[in-house]
């Protein structure tokens, strides 16, 4: 009797033992594998090689701000980036200059949300096609300079120059950083340049709200030597822009840009917003 008692009591731990696996064989829902991955993992896989770079274009704005950028005298060179990049120093120079530092400035423009446009016409190479001398320069970039305002409207139209003085007179520093000061230019020989001295006063109050100094202020020119138009007649909010001189270094031609365009954008822009 005992042993009938005990034969049926190791059967029934057999079928109670068995029991969840004999269940984990019928296809309920839950019995999935748990190698499966859940749809809301994300799992991330080391590249073989970097991926590529997805840069989104801006987005489209139906009322852009146009900024013209012209370089008249477009050999113009700062010392220390021809050093740096031919082992020699030169004011002026057919590859290293302020031509060659367009896509910079165009780089901080959009920053800022301004359109920026160059005019990419190496000037002083086209000077020595019909073998005109630097006073001159104005003469040849005038036809080209006219054709791009007849193409577009622009919000401000400026000429970029290097000045030739030394750095004491061109450096700014502030916290221990460098900057490259501006300097405007305004031609004071022709009916209209009011126009030019205006725009020419605001910006320059916008960079000394700014950043204290690095504006070396307006310089307007006319009388003998000078050539006292500098092409401004051919538009009112045209300026003519001397980025440091031949000492500064590209370092603080950025920071520079960098102000400069902020300035541009609070000056024009939003203050017509």
């Amino acid at each position: 009797m005992c042993l009938r008692k005990l034969k049926r009591f190791s059967l029934l731990f057999l079928f109670l033992f068995s029991l969840p696996i004999i269940i984990g064989q019928f296809p309920f829902p839950n019995n999935e594998m748990s190698t499966k991955k859940s749809e809301n993992t994300h799992v991330v896989y080391a590249a073989a090689e970097p991926l590529p770079i997805v840069v989104e274009e801006p987005p489209y704005n139906p009322d852009p701000f146009n900024v013209l950028l012209m370089f008249t005298h477009s050999h113009e060179s700062y010392k220390p980036i021809v050093k740096q990049t031919k082992g020699m120093q030169a004011v002026y120079d057919e590859e290293m200059n302020i031509f060659s530092l367009q896509q910079m400035m165009q780089y901080y423009f959009e920053l800022n949300e301004i359109t920026p446009h160059v005019v990419d016409v190496d000037v002083m190479n086209e000077m020595k096609l019909v073998d005109a001398r630097l006073p001159q320069a104005y003469k040849v970039a005038r036809p080209i300079l006219k054709q791009y305002l007849e193409e577009r409207e622009y919000g401000l139209v400026i000429d970029f120059h290097r000045d030739a003085v030394p750095k004491k007179a061109t450096t700014h520093t502030v916290n221990e950083e460098s900057y490259a000061k501006v300097a405007f230019v305004v031609g004071a020989e022709h009916p209209a340049y009011e126009a030019n001295l205006a725009y020419a006063t605001m910006l320059d109050k916008q960079l000394n709200n700014m950043l204290p100094g690095i504006s070396r202020g307006i310089l307007k020119q006319q009388g003998d030597h000078v050539n006292g138009v500098y092409n401004q007649d051919l538009a009112p909010n045209m300026l003519l822009i001397e980025l440091g001189g031949i000492d500064n270094t590209e370092e603080e031609l950025h920071r520079t840009m960098a102000i400069l365009a902020q300035a541009i954008r609070l000056a024009f822009v939003e203050a017509a917003v």
